[in-house]
């Protein structure tokens, strides 16, 4: 199981990928209801090959949306 950090806070993500001379990821997702996002992240974004492509290369961002308002969290962007 993968122990990556997703952010929330895209003007955070901007300074750290400029400090670490990263990409940015940005993924939009409707995690409680987005059949594809769901798979996604179970498919990919929990392997360890996307682990080490974060750590080299990568500052995360999750712009979530969810259907449901007990799932949704502030988002920064």
């Amino acid at each position: 199981m993968s122990n990556l950090q997703w952010g929330n806070n895209y003007d955070q993500a901007i300074q750290t990928a400029k400090k670490e001379h990263k990409f940015i990821l940005l993924n939009f997702s409707g995690s409680d209801w987005c059949g594809p996002c769901i798979k996604l992240h179970k498919e990919v974004f929990t392997t360890e090959q996307f682990e080490k492509l974060v750590n080299e290369k990568l500052v995360l961002v999750n712009a979530d949306f969810p259907r449901y308002k007990k799932n949704q969290l502030a988002l920064n962007l």
